[in-house]
């Protein structure tokens, strides 16, 4: 009988406009959850070849001493245990690699470019650098051993900072959503409170004229949470889209994936359920003051 009695909260234009705030709220709360995933999976795909992988170095002027003590680490490096490949890098892909900071220059220029070895490694513990790195300065003068860890700590650190940030502004988004919800809450009882007055006198319950409360602001947590979801991931899209143009690297590595994104259908069905628990608490304790 209540169920068709209770139709005393008609649409104004203030909850009109609140499927539209959840769901700029949801937008910004999605996008900051899936760049914090995203960019830990990232980081964990992408620093894995580097903790597999060392660098060794040979600075040498004269061309002769140069070779002769790139002869004597390779040996060395191809008769360690744990070492699956040792592969001196050409010169042009040395070059490559300093354009980035010396820009873009011809192979011949006569510029003294190092001998750069790539070692690849059976697993990121096979070898003790320490040792290795001792071995290969007796072995060869000018030999440097470059491990990648302290700047892979400090890339690791500057990660955990962002996606700390990240994790803040979702909480901060969250809980403005909730204040939303509270002041349209309280807003709606504030415009029928005459209405609500008179479905007391006339014997419906607190949880009945809560339950009305309940089905409008979970349809609105629903709609709101479908159109910050669907915008987020079409954004996300439209990123990884662009992204894909600039070769891989770390964000192309942090961007989220097709089966990565799949949890993103359950955020309108959580959107739903907070907004709805939070109006049934607001309604259900300003209910009780009412009496």
């Amino acid at each position: 009988m209540w169920g068709r009695t209770l139709q005393f909260l008609p649409r104004d234009m203030r909850e009109g406009l609140l499927p539209w705030v959840i769901g700029v709220m949801l937008f910004l709360c999605t996008l900051a959850l899936a760049c914090g995933l995203a960019l830990g999976r990232g980081l964990e795909r992408w620093s894995a070849g580097l903790t597999t992988n060392l660098t060794v170095q040979i600075a040498v002027i004269d061309d002769k001493e140069r070779d002769k003590q790139t002869a004597a680490a390779l040996t060395l490096l191809r008769a360690t245990p744990g070492i699956v490949e040792a592969s001196v890098l050409a010169d042009a892909e040395v070059v490559a690699l300093l354009s980035p900071w010396l820009g873009e220059m011809p192979f011949d220029t006569g510029l003294p470019v190092p001998t750069l070895i790539d070692v690849k490694l059976s697993r990121p513990d096979a070898v003790n650098t320490a040792g290795l790195r001792e071995r290969l300065v007796a072995a060869a003068a000018g030999a440097q051993l470059d491990d990648h860890q302290a700047w892979m700590g400090q890339v690791l650190d500057l990660a955990a900072v962002v996606r700390l940030l990240l994790a803040g502004i979702v909480v901060m988004v969250v809980l403005c959503t909730i204040a939303i919800v509270i002041f349209g809450c309280r807003a709606g009882l504030a415009t029928h409170r005459e209405s609500i007055e008179i479905m007391h006198l006339m014997g419906a319950e607190d949880s009945t004229i809560s339950h009305a409360f309940d089905q409008r602001y979970l349809s609105h947590g629903l709609k709101g949470g479908l159109v910050g979801v669907i915008l987020a991931a079409l954004t996300l899209y439209l990123i990884a889209h662009m992204a894909q143009r600039m070769g891989q690297g770390l964000l192309t590595a942090s961007l989220p994936t097709g089966d990565n994104l799949m949890w993103l259908a359950l955020l309108p069905i959580v959107s739903a359920i907070l907004t709805m628990l939070t109006a049934r608490v607001t309604v259900r304790r300003a209910l009780l003051k009412m009496m």
